[in-house]
């Protein structure tokens, strides 16, 4: 079941931000569009994976993993068909929004986590980053820039298509969590129950907005590397081919990624992770705006593939801490939707800021900032877990050991 999920993750995701990233130059080409417009492409299907994520507990608690997952993988597989042919930038965007997105939602965004955590749940940090690991996500942008350059972006939509239909007896395959697998959660929900006290609501707190805001900027963030990297190296007089590379790079360094931050918030607490995240990008951006050297961008490509498979399993890691377990799937929906206005604007606004001052100078000064902020934000909530659990001694036994290694 981890490698059910591990695949879904890959073939969902992985196709979405490796293949609509890779494609945005020939996207804007094909139509003759803006960039801000190619962009749009992977911000739809951004938008619509995680608009859904509140819902998608409820189809699972309805309908079960196996149903779920299989409805989203056909969807999708018939999104990338639809894209493939379209005649138009709307209905390329239309397929992005209304297909490829929402099915990527029932199979590849939550339903891992779930599906994972579910199996192994004295693991969760290690198995969601095992299950999180990027590793389509660096193999398709190197293979998609050479079928794109000798095939089209017919035959690429129609290769990811095919992933789709290999995936889908696997997702037939799920299985649903034991109950033995079940009970071993329960005393990690009952511990966490204490501190979700019954008055308490989700949304209530600050530290939930605080979240927010940090979470959206680090996912916004990596949604931008992963749609204006080739532009941006491109605009440095680098070949289409050496950006891929670059891209192979980032896809490389994001498994890394994964697994480190999965490690990290186990053993340093999942705010403090998310603060090192935020560092990071903030770095690589600034990086790729003082120079186009290519040793640099290959630095700023580490970092951005480093630091973008670094925020989902400490984001999971911290949902659970703060809400516990029961909690986990309406959490991370929630979060989900309330970051839309970032992991949906923030790259065609990157665009269109290109488009409107002639050059991408503004946008590595507003990423670094909105980094910088998103850094202190998660610095801010580890010290603030951290002073909590020292000046309250009751708190539950598993908040308190993740609060003081923060």
């Amino acid at each position: 079941m981890l490698l059910r999920a591990t695949l879904a993750q890959n073939v969902g995701t992985g196709s979405a931000f490796g293949g609509l990233g890779v494609s945005v130059l020939a996207l804007q080409d094909r139509y003759h569009a803006s960039l801000g417009s190619a962009a749009m492409a992977l911000s739809l299907t951004v938008l619509t994976m995680t608009a859904l994520g509140p819902l998608i507990a409820g189809l699972i608690a309805r309908w079960g993993l196996r149903r779920v997952m299989s409805a989203g993988a056909l969807t999708s597989l018939i999104g990338y068909a639809v894209l493939a042919f379209a005649p138009s930038m709307p209905v390329a965007l239309a397929a992005c929004g209304l297909l490829i997105g929402p099915g990527a939602a029932l199979f590849a965004v939550l339903p891992p986590a779930v599906l994972a955590g579910a199996w192994y749940p004295h693991a969760r940090g290690r198995v969601m980053g095992i299950a999180y690991l990027p590793i389509l996500a660096t193999v398709i942008p190197l293979l998609g820039v050479n079928i794109i350059q000798n095939y089209g972006l017919t035959v690429f939509f129609l290769s990811i298509a095919a992933l789709h239909l290999l995936l889908l007896p696997l997702m037939l395959g799920v299985a649903e969590p034991t109950t033995e697998g079940l009970d071993e959660q329960e005393p990690v929900a009952e511990s966490a129950s204490a501190l979700r006290a019954p008055k308490i609501v989700i949304m209530g707190g600050a530290l939930f907005w605080l979240i927010v805001l940090g979470d959206g900027i680090l996912n916004g963030t990596a949604i931008a590397g992963a749609a204006h990297m080739l532009p941006i190296v491109e605009g440095y007089g680098v070949s289409l081919e050496t950006g891929a590379v670059l891209l192979f790079v980032a896809g490389l360094s994001s498994i890394l990624g994964s697994l480190l931050a999965g490690y990290a918030s186990d053993r340093v607490g999942a705010a403090k992770t998310l603060g090192l995240a935020g560092i990071g990008f903030a770095a690589a951006w600034m990086i790729m705006g003082l120079t186009g050297w290519l040793p640099a961008l290959t630095v700023s490509a580490f970092l951005i593939g480093l630091c973008g498979a670094s925020v989902f399993p400490p984001i999971s890691a911290l949902a659970v801490q703060l809400y516990g377990v029961e909690a986990l799937p309406k959490v991370l929906g929630l979060f989900g939707v309330m970051t839309l206005p970032f992991t949906f604007a923030m790259s065609p606004a990157a665009g269109w800021l290109h488009d409107a001052f002639g050059g991408f100078e503004s946008v590595f000064v507003a990423i670094v900032t909105a980094c910088l902020i998103a850094a202190a934000t998660f610095f801010g909530i580890s010290w603030h877990l951290a002073r909590k659990a020292e000046t309250d001694p009751d708190m539950p036994v598993t908040f308190l050991s993740s609060a003081r290694s923060a």
